[in-house]
């Protein structure tokens, strides 16, 4: 590694404790799997005083603990909050049904917020937000890593959607009809991934909010490029457009569902969909998107020992000398 790709700035990596509630969804991806993938970090559900002493940087996902941030920065411990589905779901979206609203509840949300920078879901998120954190990044989600391509059958059969079924809203019965007039099989989340041959990700009524339409993630789009599943997306999801390959089917009504999935029913078309995603998803490995958490901690650190190491030496220790 030369010093330019190096990063950690040739200092000692830092030692990273990735902490958060074990039952939350986003735990397994944003904090086991990340921090699986480094000897000096860890996953955490508890604070004890051992981890506070062997760890650098803190990371609390999805839930601000503001008296454990408070505590770690008086430590001198670099606090980092990964914003990942921080809001109530989906009473706080449908609350604030307008970017002045949701502007607002995030002013007083991040408020006296004791962390030295935040890490969002999306691009759009960080552009909206960003004045209101220090040191503001984004990271992608992951694709789950023990995906693997999916055979790609001559007749398209089964269309599947993983994750909460209520979140579909009226989306469901919409989707069921589609599949029906083609003699597909639509189900909800399949025992085995590789089931699919059509994904489709949606969200509609309550949880079908402004919030959630800019700033929920793109997992189950990256789910389908890591195992090269086409797909068909709503078009308002903006995650998926931010990540959008050119191969991704995006529809805003029942007729363009219907559309895009006859496109998709072509053995030839779902080939070459598959080709691209395979090569897309490159971008959404754990490896990928650990990396972007590295290079973002790092240059915090830096900075930090940077600040450190310019501080003026107290008068009585310079008499000393």
């Amino acid at each position: 590694m030369t010093a330019a790709s190096d990063p950690h700035h040739g200092s000692p990596p830092p030692r990273v404790c990735f902490f958060g509630h074990r039952s939350m969804g986003t735990w397994q991806i944003r904090a086991e799997q990340v921090s699986s993938t480094r000897r000096h970090w860890t996953a955490s559900g508890a604070l004890r005083p051992d981890r506070i002493l062997k760890h650098d940087v803190f990371c609390f996902v999805k839930r601000p603990h503001r008296t454990k941030m408070r505590l770690l920065s008086a430590l001198g411990k670099v606090v980092l909050f990964d914003a990942l589905d921080c809001w109530r779901q989906p009473e706080d979206g449908v609350a604030n049904d307008s970017l002045d609203k949701i502007r607002l509840w995030f002013e007083q949300f991040f408020r006296d917020l004791p962390v030295d920078g935040v890490i969002f879901a999306n691009r759009t998120m960080a552009e909206d937000l960003r004045d209101l954190v220090p040191n503001p990044s984004f990271i992608y989600h992951h694709y789950r890593p023990t995906l693997r391509p999916v055979a790609v059958r001559e007749q398209a059969r089964v269309v599947g959607y993983e994750g909460e079924a209520a979140y579909l809203g009226p989306w469901r019965a919409i989707i069921e009809s589609a599949c029906r007039k083609r003699g597909l099989s639509f189900v909800v989340n399949p025992a085995d991934f590789s089931d699919i041959d059509i994904g489709v990700a949606a969200r509609g009524g309550e949880h079908a909010s402004l919030m959630a339409r800019r700033y929920k993630s793109n997992v189950k789009l990256a789910n389908f490029y890591g195992a090269g599943i086409p797909c068909v997306v709503h078009s308002e999801d903006v995650s998926y457009r931010e990540t959008d390959n050119g191969e991704v089917r995006f529809f805003a009504s029942a007729a363009e569902l219907e559309a895009r999935l006859d496109e998709l029913l072509p053995l030839a078309t779902r080939r070459r969909v598959q080709e691209t995603f395979l090569t897309s998803a490159q971008a959404f490995t754990l490896a990928s998107v650990a990396d972007r958490y590295e290079r973002y901690i790092a240059d915090l650190v830096a900075a930090r020992r940077a600040r450190a190491r310019a501080m003026p030496v107290p008068s009585k220790q310079v008499e000393a000398q």
